[in-house]
């Protein structure tokens, strides 16, 4: 569970299941590949990253606390449950770790990471603050005072409303895509080959999709992240048969290549997988 200052945009939850020694992972960044132990408190986290920053400076932590205490706080209940499939035959949902709880958790997941978020947000900033701002306030609102002036041109300004406008949008929800989600099918995998495990990225959830662009709800569009080094959950269109995938070896390298791909950082058990992702993929 995060606290008001340290926002993980990977749970801790998870990352304590990669634990190589204490509360240590390996970890490798694209800047520095070679896989080091690194505490879990660490890694894959941003100071106030989901907090509202208000004008005294205080901030307004309401986001990160939800993450935290409704979501990040069940998934122990929700690897146990994952784990258990190949004895239940079936996922077990509990009443409060519920299916509908998980959906929430996942869809946050994938857009929580600095990863995902921080080029739309780079986009968006670009395209707004390229605008004479000034002139379209005023042609709308009427004349602005030079304090009004110089706080809009204000860089300060700009990065703090823009981190608040992130936050605020991203504690939204879209009904779209998490109806999508209730409609798909949750599937456990685990590596056949028992040397094999995944790793864990920055950029938390890997996309496939047999054509570019293919909606999320088609068939052959799967969203996949790693709970633990023998434990993947994905959401899939169809599949018919219950119980967990077995992956051979070559699908759970593909797995952990879409985890690597996109992400800044990697976390794992393995120092020897990690220094092959970071060689092949960075």
């Amino acid at each position: 569970m995060s606290n008001s200052a340290k926002h993980h945009y990977v749970p801790k939850a998870i990352l304590r299941n990669f634990r190589v020694q204490g509360d240590s992972v390996l970890y490798a960044t694209r800047e520095k590949p070679k896989p080091t132990l690194r505490n879990i408190d660490s890694i894959f986290r941003r100071i106030r990253y989901n907090s509202v920053q208000k004008k005294d400076g205080s901030h307004d932590d309401t986001v990160e606390r939800f993450f935290a205490e409704e979501l990040d706080n069940y998934i122990p209940d929700w690897v146990t449950q994952f784990s258990a499939v190949k004895s239940a035959g079936s996922i077990k949902f509990q009443k409060t770790a519920s299916r509908g709880r998980f959906i929430q958790f996942f869809y946050n997941h994938m857009k929580r990471t600095p990863d995902f978020i921080e080029p739309i947000a780079a986009s968006v900033a670009e395209e707004v603050f390229a605008r004479d701002l000034v002139n379209e306030f005023e042609a709308k609102n009427g004349p602005m005072t030079q304090e009004g002036i110089n706080l809009l041109e204000d860089e300060a300004f700009r990065a703090r409303t823009l981190a608040n406008v992130r936050v605020t949008n991203f504690s939204q929800q879209s009904e779209k895509i998490m109806s999508t989600l209730a409609n798909l099918r949750i599937v456990v995998a685990v590596p056949s080959n028992l040397k094999k495990t995944f790793v864990v990225g920055s950029q938390p959830v890997a996309r496939f999709e047999d054509y570019p662009f293919q909606p999320l709800g088609e068939k052959g569009v799967e969203l996949w992240t790693s709970l633990a080094p023998k434990l993947a959950v994905g959401f899939v269109a169809s599949r018919l048969e219950d119980g967990p995938i077995s992956l051979n070896d070559l699908a759970v390298r593909k797995l952990n290549i879409a985890f690597a791909r996109n992400s800044r950082a990697i976390a794992g058990t393995s120092g020897k997988l990690i220094l092959s992702l970071a060689t092949s993929e960075w």
